[in-house]
């Protein structure tokens, strides 16, 4: 009976298909936006909504917009899954309006000064105060918003060193963060802390966390089911394999990237930066580097 209620509860608080925002039931006590940025999930109660990620700042009206649509309450709690700001940029505004941001530790270290991301040569200076996470967690979290039960789990050196994997018991969901691109090869940042072994033990941590009716909920692309999850992980343990066996020949970043180790796996996005993250998770680092 609660989950009967739990689903007429969401889809009476959505708006109707002709309605432009992509907000939509996803399961149990959840729902989804699927933003201009990455993957929202939302969790409902009397007193107003919990957002699992926040998109960036460019986008809060957007997803201000949504929200008010869909549900008529305000946002009285946000998690971020990690600190990189096409999920963490609201931080400021929806703190500004009344809510508590939450992360594990590492998020509001990296927010709190200014990151350097080489991939993309730019220098992300530090978030200004109010949009710091003010409730930080180390290894593990869980507490009741509405009728679920929320929990999370940090996921060491994955896409970045802050990563959480947030599940959510009643409605069978887990939010991924960018552990999970669905769809998209990896983005590992090695700049903030990432590699390919954590990477590869987080979706083993996800995996064992799920069963087959689990929605798993990537930080870009659709939702998937455990099989795809487990795809997934399998695809970088192949990737992985095979760069490490080419390190381990003594072949150079060109040479492996030559090789095209993931080509045959037809995913969108940048396979060269892929592949030269995972080289370097297991090439030997030179004195001094």
């Amino acid at each position: 009976m609660v989950r009967i209620w739990a689903v007429a509860m969401i889809a009476s608080l959505l708006p109707s298909p002709s309605r432009a925002a992509s907000v939509e039931p996803l399961a149990g006590t959840a729902a989804l936006l699927e933003g201009t940025s990455c993957n929202v999930v939302i969790v409902p109660s009397d007193k107003g909504l919990l957002l699992i990620d926040d998109q960036r700042v460019t986008d809060y009206d957007e997803t201000r917009t949504a929200l008010d649509q869909a549900f008529h309450r305000p946002v009285i709690e946000v998690v971020n899954t990690h600190w990189h700001l096409d999920h963490a940029g609201g931080n400021g505004p929806f703190a500004n309006a009344g809510a508590l941001v939450l992360a594990q530790v590492n998020v509001r270290a990296r927010l709190s000064a200014p990151q350097y991301m080489s991939t993309y040569k730019k220098l992300i200076p530090a978030s200004p105060q109010i949009a710091l996470p003010k409730q930080t967690y180390d290894r593990s979290l869980a507490f009741r918003f509405g009728g679920e039960e929320v929990r999370f789990v940090h996921v060491a050196n994955a896409h970045t060193d802050g990563d959480t994997l947030v599940r959510l018991v009643h409605a069978n969901v887990i939010h991924m963060g960018d552990v999970f691109f669905n769809g998209l090869y990896p983005f590992i940042d090695l700049d903030a802390g990432g590699s390919i072994q954590g990477l590869i033990r987080a979706l083993d941590r996800a995996l064992g966390m799920s069963d087959g009716r689990t929605r798993i909920v990537p930080g870009h692309g659709p939702v998937a089911t455990r099989a795809e999850l487990a795809a997934y992980r399998a695809m970088l343990d192949d990737v992985a394999r095979n760069v490490r066996r080419q390190v381990a020949e003594g072949r150079d970043l060109a040479a492996v990237l030559g090789s095209k180790p993931a080509a045959s796996y037809k995913l969108e996005g940048d396979e060269d930066r892929f592949v030269a993250a995972v080289f370097a998770g297991f090439a030997p680092q030179r004195p001094g580097s």
